[in-house]
């Protein structure tokens, strides 16, 4: 028996695309898309990871597709990271020895300046992105744990007794301001040679006598201004040392915040008069160890937010990040604590924040010393003198102070500066 002789027909498969003159065109759901060759491979080169290595956002919006375009590309010419740098359709013309030149040239057209400029440019974009996500996520978490302190906060402003504040009829002066900037609240220091003790009591009591002379000097208006620095430390870490300064007790924390909270309140109940507490965010009122996580100093908005439950229905409490700025009396007073770049900027300050056609004068705490920074015959810029005396890292730096407030009030349209020392 005869076997039959069985033929196989080899049918060959039927291209995706069609190769028109120097383009490529083939079908998807929505119609024809039609490219141009060269296009076609320098997507290839962009895309690859042997190649440039861009994201398939950064080629869609370069060649203008839309994600169903994008996508039947893809399938139709198998474009992967892992791909080629030229498109399988052009590396078909050329032998295997020209299509292994190609690649290699045009691989090395992406260590040109040209490319290696995009190249880095879209690493860093990817770094930025990498970190701008990480960031994200830090402040979110700082946010989540102030409004657990916040909830406190709310629970302790609601228990706290009605408080009472002192009228006096007895005046010389219209309006004065009790300037009291770097309390750190929290700090203990233990005395030593060229370095006086400092904690919460010796807080009090110069709180006590800033009241003292503050009343005596009569002013119908008194506008108390806390100008930063009101803690030592909230998380404990805002220096690499700065744990060796706190108290044992309500040294940091949720319990320094309500400590100082509540001598403030009872210092405030000791001053007449009283038309407005500002409050100015300093370098150690921050929530974080990082100064990058909070630039705003929340604590010392905490502060405000508790002193302004209590005193809110007496007078005006207001927080400032930055810079607070009045006009009283025809004179220009701005306060900030001075930790800041805008602090070193003097005409800039002045001319941004300073008011117009009248005299000037600005009011920095930060460095814990008396300074005149800039005085002439519109504006002057002054450090003022600090509650706290220093610790022994700011005796080792030699910034260690005689502890002072500043009593102002103007005279003629010109700022009176009283430096009143305190023991």
């Amino acid at each position: 028996m005869n076997a039959k002789k069985v033929t196989t027909k080899v049918e060959e498969q039927e291209s995706p695309f069609r190769v028109v003159g120097d383009s490529v065109k083939w079908d998807y759901k929505r119609g024809e898309i039609s490219l141009i060759i060269s296009d076609l491979d320098n997507i290839f080169y962009l895309y690859s990871k042997h190649g440039l290595n861009m994201s398939q956002v950064q080629v869609q919006n370069k060649y203008g597709f839309n994600a169903l375009q994008w996508q039947s590309l893809k399938r139709t010419f198998d474009l992967v990271k892992d791909s080629d740098v030229f498109s399988p359709y052009s590396l078909s013309l050329v032998s295997d020895k020209a299509a292994c030149d190609m690649i290699a040239g045009k691989i090395g057209e992406k260590y040109t300046p040209k490319n290696m400029r995009e190249v880095v440019e879209y690493e860093d974009r990817k770094q930025t992105k990498k970190a701008y996500q990480k960031a994200i996520k830090r402040v979110a978490d700082l946010d989540y744990r102030f409004s657990l302190l916040e909830n406190e906060i709310l629970d302790y402003v609601g228990s706290v007794k009605e408080v009472k504040v002192h009228k006096s009829s007895d005046v010389k002066i219209d309006h004065g301001f009790c300037i009291v900037t770097d309390l750190h609240g929290g700090a203990a220091v233990k005395p030593s040679f060229n370095l006086p003790a400092f904690n919460w009591k010796v807080l009090e009591k110069k709180l006590n006598d800033v009241a003292a002379d503050t009343n005596q000097r009569k002013a119908e208006k008194v506008t108390v201004v806390l100008g930063g620095d009101l803690i030592e430390s909230f998380s404990g870490l805002n220096h690499i040392n700065s744990w060796q300064n706190l108290s044992d007790k309500n040294g940091y924390g949720f319990d320094s915040v309500i400590t100082l909270s509540e001598v403030l309140s009872k210092w405030l109940q000791s001053i007449n008069n009283i038309e407005e507490v500002i409050i100015i965010s300093g370098n150690h009122d921050r929530g974080s160890s990082d100064n990058k996580e909070d630039v705003e100093g929340q604590v010392a908005k905490m502060i405000s937010f508790i002193l302004r439950g209590q005193f809110g229905q007496h007078f005006k409490v207001t927080w400032e990040s930055l810079i607070a700025r009045r006009k009283i009396d025809g004179c220009g007073y701005l306060f900030l604590h001075g930790d800041k770049g805008l602090s070193k900027k003097k005409i800039d300050l002045i001319e941004q924040y300073g008011f117009r056609g009248v005299y000037n004068i600005v009011f920095q705490g930060h460095l814990h010393t008396r300074k005149v920074i800039a005085d002439c015959l519109t504006y002057r810029i002054i450090h003022v003198s600090s509650i706290f005396s220093g610790n022994t890292y700011s005796k080792n730096g030699g910034w260690s102070t005689l502890s002072g407030y500043t009593f102002a009030h103007t005279v003629n349209k010109r700022p009176v500066v009283i430096d009143f020392p305190l023991p």
